[in-house]
């Protein structure tokens, strides 16, 4: 099971990714570069096209705050080395900042650097799935992509013998037409669009995931041409 990362821990990584572990970084910065990589999360509601900046602006401030062993204070934010500054110096007067900088403090770099590489295949992989806003602003997210990718596979009564044999001699064109949701006009960059979301959608390694790139290895280059092939070939 891929594990789910949260919305602050994606902020924390999309910190870290744009130099918060070295130094200190402006709230745009990490929610352009955010909206950049996960636009279905880290975009308007209403206006898809741009960022939104206060989700990371806010989760931000979130993770600065510690909350106890499993979600401790990962972040430092530029005001509060100013105001203990001022305080050092017995300046009572007040601190602010319209726009604010941060950076991780030592738990986040050490926590960003466990989590990188993790991170970037999640990213990456919810961007191959299409995680997007449907309309009224829900969230449609990697996990319930996930959730009917798989759905749709197990529906197929050949997977139910295909997960006990592993033979693909009971898989059919109607087979993979269902499962990469294409058909036999389909133009063929479109059902790489597909195969590349239906595959990333299924769990490394499951039976699920291999009944699909069976489906694929044997249909994949010749399902526009599959009928005239039954035709010449009289059956």
């Amino acid at each position: 099971m891929k594990k789910r990362w949260t919305k602050k821990e994606l902020v924390v990584w999309g910190l870290g990714v744009c130099g918060g572990d070295k130094g200190w970084v402006d709230t745009e910065d990490v929610g352009v570069f955010l909206f950049r990589k996960h636009p279905g999360i880290f975009g308007l509601r209403k206006y898809r096209e741009y960022p939104n900046v206060d989700v990371a602006r806010i989760q931000l401030a979130d993770a600065k705050r510690d909350k106890g062993t499993d979600d401790p204070a990962r972040v430092i934010q530029d005001t509060d080395e100013r105001k203990r500054e001022a305080r050092r110096r017995g300046d009572e007067k007040r601190v602010v900042s319209k726009d604010p900088q941060w950076r991780l403090n030592e738990l986040g770099r050490d926590w960003f650097h466990r989590n990188r590489d993790a991170i970037d295949i999640f990213v990456s992989r919810a961007a191959s799935l299409g995680a997007r806003r449907a309309a009224g602003g829900k969230q449609i997210t990697t996990a319930k992509i996930s959730e009917a990718v798989t759905k749709r596979v197990r529906a197929r009564k050949s997977f139910a013998v295909f997960s006990t044999t592993k033979s693909p001699a009971e898989l059919s064109i109607l087979d993979f037409f269902a499962v990469f949701n294409v058909d036999a006009h389909t133009p063929s960059p479109i059902f790489q669009r597909e195969r590349t979301r239906t595959l990333s959608a299924l769990d490394d390694g499951s039976t699920e995931a291999d009944y699909a790139t069976r489906l694929s290895e044997q249909f994949g280059d010749r399902y526009r041409t599959y009928y005239d092939e039954l035709l010449a070939s009289g059956s």
